[in-house]
């Protein structure tokens, strides 16, 4: 599956504009890390850890807790995300890193954790070998990410929004990797897969209003390399909002699902 190109740029810039309100608001990103941090086995629960993405490093915080010791590097391609991660983590290492191009010598660390992060990047078999390199043989990648079925009630309002309102804006919403993409991807890096599979997070929002305003304030805008420059046409949105409504609405308010993608694997 090929996912279209993904400006890093704009997810520079999405996820450090929000680094100080992110916590606020990622209430499905927590809830993931926690699960992430379940599957791990106990045989790498020390030595050293490289936490990819780190954003404010909720995983690595639950990973502590679970953790005898051993070092940790937060990591984030945001530079406010890194800092507010090495605040929160004392005796942690802080450096700003790009996935696709760590700056870590070869066979670095034991553990690679990466939560919620891998559905910003469209090279997922480049970022899996540079994960392999700086993993020590033996060593593990545990990963969190989100996937096909994510946000699909959005995306399914919007496509019908712009039909009825005759819009001549592109559908651009953003593209999450299938579960064969991902462990076709891994193979593809050498590494050995031990478990990949998919579960579904809900959350619920009490207007629509509060889920565009929740995915804003947590960075999660749309970054594809196609989105047109401009302001969203109102009218659009506003039949977003009614189709949104109309379709999903439930006593619990409207939701949002998430698809999850928790994978597990190691260096030869």
């Amino acid at each position: 599956m090929m996912l279209p190109a993904i400006n890093q740029q704009q997810v520079r810039q999405h996820f450090s504009g929000h680094a100080s309100e992110y916590d606020l608001y990622a209430r499905v990103q927590k809830r993931v890390a926690r699960r992430l941090i379940e599957l791990i086995d106990d045989d790498f629960l020390t030595g050293s850890v490289l936490d990819v993405g780190t954003g404010t490093g909720e995983a690595v915080r639950q990973f502590r807790q679970q953790a005898a010791g051993g070092s940790v590097v937060v990591s984030d391609l945001a530079h406010d995300m890194t800092l507010t991660a090495h605040r929160s983590l004392p005796n942690s290492r802080a450096v700003d890193a790009d996935a696709r191009d760590l700056p870590f010598k070869n066979g670095s660390f034991d553990l690679l954790l990466s939560s919620s992060v891998f559905q910003w990047i469209d090279q997922l078999p480049m970022v899996f070998r540079e994960c392999a390199r700086i993993l020590k043989p033996g060593g593990c990648i545990a990963f969190a990410m989100f996937c096909e079925g994510t946000l699909q009630e959005l995306g399914k309002v919007f496509s019908e929004a712009l039909d009825n309102c005759n819009s001549d804006w592109p559908d651009h919403f953003q593209q999450f990797p299938s579960l064969d993409a991902v462990e076709s991807a891994l193979w593809q890096s050498g590494l050995i897969v031990d478990n990949c599979h998919v579960e579904i997070e809900t959350d619920s929002h009490a207007s629509f209003r509060s889920l565009m305003r929740g995915l804003k304030k947590i960075g999660a805008q749309n970054a594809s390399q196609n989105r047109p420059a401009g302001l969203f046409p109102r009218k659009v949105m506003a039949e977003m909002e009614r189709l949104y409504i109309e379709k999903y609405k439930t006593e619990q308010g409207l939701p949002a699902s998430y698809g999850v993608l928790y994978g597990l694997a190691r260096k030869r």
